[in-house]
């Protein structure tokens, strides 16, 4: 049995999930990351049989998941030790590992062969065929021919997708080619580290799915995204055919400020990465990971890349070097942001506030939090007399558990917010202690199956406390569960480990059933079939006894059912909600039947363009057509309430300017007593008119 260290005290997150070059996971660690793990997880402690096979299932799927490289024979060599693993583990024999990665790496080199003996094969892209994508449907290959015809109908899949995209045979033969090359490499490139870091998280994630080890560069990561800010060149980078391209410019970032002819552009390709005045690396054919290492360092350093540039023309392409001075940049996407609408409800005229809150983060020098943001936020909303506000939590997948509590403070009277319990201790109630309401007005909440932890948690005790309304197109994720987050010393990356269940306030856990909305309005987020319950190994709901605390008035039956019988009649009647159902229900079916035809469909005849049926178009006119279209892109940037390509929150909108009128009937009864007034008024002079 692994010993137990020391129970280490850090701060809880919650999340559904990254310098300096790491000194590298060995095997000499994993005895102290795994005691780690088992004495801080909310409900293991020990290994067993059960958890051992488990481990061995998850390494196995790391390295061949969708089942093209071990076969049959391979998989019951290996499940004969399905049980001993815990054993292994304990007795510090770790050579089971590195044998069952062998086997692999020699399955993985017969396939390379096997690929380029296939692609060389004449495909028909007329014969209606399909492949399996469902990995629960396939077994493992019994046979090599068997092994040959599922790389067969891979590979025709995978060219299938090229000629879609508008490539000609030959062209997807090739691009295929290189694609494999690359993963060939990446393969050649894989050392002890990554094979320990592959394992580790199958041990881990046999304990639940949200427990995790890091390895430096994840780390660096999580960090990042948890402070919405790192030090480098500000700009979105991705990989594409062994190059790394420029996504996007981050405004404001370093490579923002740099002068127009001086700086890069979106689809730049980079070749090589200098430090300063050191000598340029190239990094053709490198792995993202690492090219972002070598561009990313500390503020006020010099970062030299050099870039191929495709022309205007794309006849030639240009080659540039562009020294940049590496900032801090602040990744604003994943602010809180708010706008106001005048909503036309019913010929009336009502002003809603609407924030959008992506993740709960919070940075400890700057001070800067998602809690302060929303005050912030709704402070401003405040101002501009807005009747209600919108907090949207759909796609929010978590973050840090106070940012949550300080948030749900914002809208409830002093109490508790969150409840968490691990197997062994009684239940901890965590407290808004601040005794003021900073917002009273009426608050509804959006949510779908992409809202998760803590997002789980503000929504919760938002519907405990009956303190505000609840919309979304079914319940949320249903992660239920407390991670606590450690860095490793000797920049060895870090440890997540599920330690806690949390219950809202009512006792109620939200793990597996996740919070249901009060009101259901279609999205088309709901045709993903995601969620807790589909996750391998997660831990089962409970209940304990509620925590105590006041309900408030803000949300009885009698107003939830008569908003909900009136959104449904306007759904009902509405095309957008009608064409959307279809299309929800289509979506479920082709999806649910997991196969995907290898038949090439006939392309639809393209369309002129406007140019082509009018006549040419001069300079002037493209540059004009080229400012507007800059200008609404520009429009669309900043616009983040959308109602016309977002049915969903426009039903929201009118769903809560109705809420509006619910939680007014004062004002609502002097507006019928106001035109009362005024029909007897009209009613009056016209007798007047008659008798003269």
């Amino acid at each position: 049995m692994l010993k137990k260290p020391t129970i280490f005290i850090i701060t809880f997150i919650l999340i559904i999930s990254c310098s300096k070059k790491s000194q590298g996971l060995k095997t000499s660690d994993l005895q102290t990351m795994m005691s780690q793990f088992l004495s801080n997880h909310a409900f293991y402690h020990t290994l067993n049989d059960e958890i051992s096979e488990r481990i061995l299932k998850n390494y196995l799927n790391s390295l061949d998941h969708n089942k093209y490289y071990f076969y049959k024979k391979d998989i019951d060599l290996f499940n004969k030790d399905k049980n001993k693993i815990d054993n292994y583990l304990q007795e510090k024999k770790y050579k089971f590992i590195f044998n069952i990665f062998d086997v692999y790496k020699k399955r993985f080199k017969e396939k390379m062969l096997l690929f380029k003996k296939l692609l060389k094969n004449k495909y028909n892209f007329t014969i209606d065929e399909e492949i399996i994508v469902d990995r629960e449907k396939i077994k493992y290959a019994l046979t090599t021919q068997e092994m040959q015809e599922r790389w067969r109908k891979n590979i025709k899949l995978q060219l299938l997708n090229y000629i879609s995209a508008d490539s000609d045979l030959k062209t997807a033969k090739e691009k295929l080619k290189k694609k494999y090359d690359l993963i060939f490499k990446r393969m050649r490139e894989i050392d002890e580290e990554k094979i320990l870091t592959q394992f580790l998280n199958s041990f881990s994630t046999a304990l639940d799915p949200h427990s995790n080890y890091l390895s430096q560069d994840q780390h660096e990561d999580f960090k990042i995204s948890m402070e919405l800010k790192l030090e480098g060149i500000g700009a979105r980078l991705s990989s594409k055919d062994g190059f790394v391209v420029v996504e996007s410019i981050i405004p404001g970032g370093a490579t923002d400020k740099l002068p127009k002819n001086r700086t890069l552009k979106p689809n730049d390709k980079i070749v090589a990465v200098a430090q300063a005045k050191g000598e340029p690396v190239d990094v053709i054919d490198m792995d993202l990971r690492d090219v972002v290492k070598k561009i990313r360092g500390k503020k006020g350093t010099e970062v030299r890349l050099t870039i191929i540039r495709d022309s205007e023309d794309a006849s030639k392409s240009k080659r540039l070097i562009i020294p940049i001075i590496r900032e801090e940049i602040k990744l604003q996407d994943s602010d809180a942001e708010s706008d106001v609408l005048v909503f036309d409800f019913q010929g009336e005229k009502v002003k809603i506030g609407y924030i959008n809150l992506p993740s709960f983060y919070q940075d400890h020098k700057s001070g800067k939090s998602s809690a302060d943001d929303i005050k912030l936020h709704t402070n401003k909303l405040q101002k501009q007399k807005v009747k209600a506000i919108i907090l949207d939590l759909r796609n929010n997948p978590g973050g840090l558990l106070n940012e949550a509590v300080k948030i749900a403070g914002l809208y409830i009277d002093q109490g508790p917010v969150v409840q968490i319990k691990n197997k062994e201790s009684a239940p901890k109630v965590i407290y808004d202690f601040n005794k003021e309401i900073f917002y009273k007005g009426p608050l509804v909440i959006l949510i779908n199956k992409f809202s998760a932890s803590a997002s789980e948690i503000l929504s919760g005790a938002i519907k405990d406390y009956k303190r505000g309304i609840i919309i979304g197109p079914r319940n949320t994720f249903g992660k239920g569960t407390v991670q606590s987050y450690k860095p490793l010393d000797n920049k060895k990356g870090a440890v997540k480990i599920t330690t806690h269940i949390f219950y809202q306030p009512s006792g109620s856990s939200n793990q597996l059933n996740g919070i249901k909305p009060d009101l259901i309005v279609p999205a088309i987020s709901s045709i993903w079939d995601v969620g807790e319950e589909k996750t391998l190994y997660p831990l089962k709901w409970t209940k304990i006894p509620a925590a105590s605390f006041k309900t408030l008035p803000y949300a009885s039956k009698d107003i939830i059912a008569k908003l909900d019988q009136n959104s449904n009649n306007r759904i009902s009647k509405n095309k957008k909600f009608k064409d959307l159902l279809e299309k929800i229900k289509d979506l479920k079916k082709k999806k649910d039947e997991k196969t995907i035809s290898l038949k090439q469909e006939e392309k639809a005849a393209t369309p002129k363009a406007d140019s082509e049926e009018s006549g040419e178009t001069t300079d002037a006119t493209k540059n004009n057509n080229n400012k507007k279209e800059k200008e609404d892109n520009k429009d669309k940037e900043k616009k983040i309430i959308d109602l016309e390509n977002d049915p969903f929150l426009k039903e929201a909108f009118n769903i809560t300017a109705e809420y509006i009128e619910i939680l007014n009937p004062t004002k609502s009864a002097d507006k019928k007593k106001a035109e009362k007034k005024t029909i007897k008024k009209i009613l009056r002079e016209k007798v007047l008119k008659k008798t003269q």
